[in-house]
């Protein structure tokens, strides 16, 4: 069975090291991902092919930081930059900065809809998320908030 579940996982590591070279393509998050993905104190989730068709999803990465002192400058400056080209921006800002953004980004293949979620939390936590899918917004705010059983 522990060879099972290792076999598992190397297929899907191998599977989705070819997405990220498309992956969040002209995007300046992907910086964050590639500097902070394996870094102490990051956790990393990258998702894609079956596991995440259940969503209507492509691709889902997120990355949680317990502290983001240290990056939240670059993951601001990057969002930033990113949103200028976003369709879409709903954003909380408080005392001049972000404190959770939604972006919908444009769309680089039909039908492959592109999103830029943020989130800073309690005792200097944050999460970024970055998923592509079939998902439209409604979709996304629905998986986003629905109850869990």
């Amino acid at each position: 069975m522990k060879r099972k579940i290792i076999h598992t996982m190397l297929i899907i590591l191998f599977l989705s090291t070819g997405l990220d070279v498309m992956a969040q393509q002209g995007l300046e998050i992907a910086s964050v991902f590639s500097k902070y993905g394996r870094q102490k104190g990051v956790t990393m989730v990258e998702l894609s092919n079956e596991l995440v068709d259940i969503y209507e999803m492509k691709l889902y990465k997120s990355l949680v930081f317990k502290d983001v002192s240290s990056a939240l400058p670059h993951i601001l400056k990057c969002l930033e930059a990113d949103k200028k080209q976003a369709k879409k921006v709903k954003e909380v800002v408080v005392g001049g900065e972000i404190q959770s953004g939604y972006y919908q980004l444009p769309q680089l293949q039909e039908d492959v809809n592109r999103f830029i979620l943020f989130k800073t939390g309690k005792k200097g936590t944050a999460t970024l998320i970055y998923l592509e899918g079939a998902l439209d917004a409604d979709d996304l705010v629905t998986l986003l908030f629905m109850k869990k059983e």
